[in-house]
């Protein structure tokens, strides 16, 4: 198996909920505990899809987007997979806007260092990551998401993923193995290719 992780970015690697939950209240929104088990904005903000559309937007542009922390002990294992050998290629649907890939970039390279991010795919908002995974298709490489469709769309691919969980997502009880560290992870996959 070649030494290549695929992983989503958001809610796998850096903590998009917590800094966008600031970007929003900062502007006077306000999140209905209740329907923070769901994926949509829209719904834990009490807005429509459109205006939740136009938020997120406008976070993954902004000065806070490029500052976004670390997702749980992230920084520890990527430095550990590097340090074997191991390729990661993120691929993200953050968005379009010209600033979103040049702020992605910076802050994964500020986080993890320069060169522990391999190469960054940045589709459209809500986009289609079938379109980057399919050039992996059926290679068995690992497929790290925190979305329960993403990391279904894996299998499709002929991949092998891994649910981080989250919020959002506690509800979903199907095939995919869901993990809660980036420590599990790495037991995981070294176990595996061990």
């Amino acid at each position: 198996m070649d030494k290549i992780i695929l992983t989503d970015v958001d809610g796998v690697l850096l903590d998009w909920e917590t800094a966008f939950e600031e970007y929003a209240e900062a502007r006077g929104y306000a999140f209905n505990e209740n329907k923070r088990i769901v994926y949509s904005m829209g719904a834990q903000l009490g807005i429509t899809h459109e205006e939740a559309h136009k938020l997120i937007s406008g976070f993954n542009h902004s000065e806070e987007f490029g500052r976004i922390a670390p997702y749980r002990d992230s920084i520890e294992y990527v430095k550990r997979f590097k340090d074997e050998g191991w390729k990661f290629i993120a691929i993200t649907t953050a968005g379009e806007h010209p600033d979103t890939w040049p702020l992605r970039r910076k802050n994964l390279d500020e986080v993890f260092g320069p060169d522990a991010i391999d190469e960054l795919y940045v589709l459209p908002l809500n986009g289609d990551k079938g379109v980057e995974l399919a050039k992996y298709r059926d290679s068995g490489l690992f497929w790290l998401e925190d979305k329960p469709s993403n990391a279904v769309l894996g299998y499709q691919y002929g991949l092998k993923p891994l649910l981080m969980s989250t919020f959002h997502n506690r509800t979903y009880d199907g095939s995919v193995k869901r993990v809660n560290t980036w420590e599990e992870i790495y037991r995981i996959i070294n176990d595996t290719v061990s």
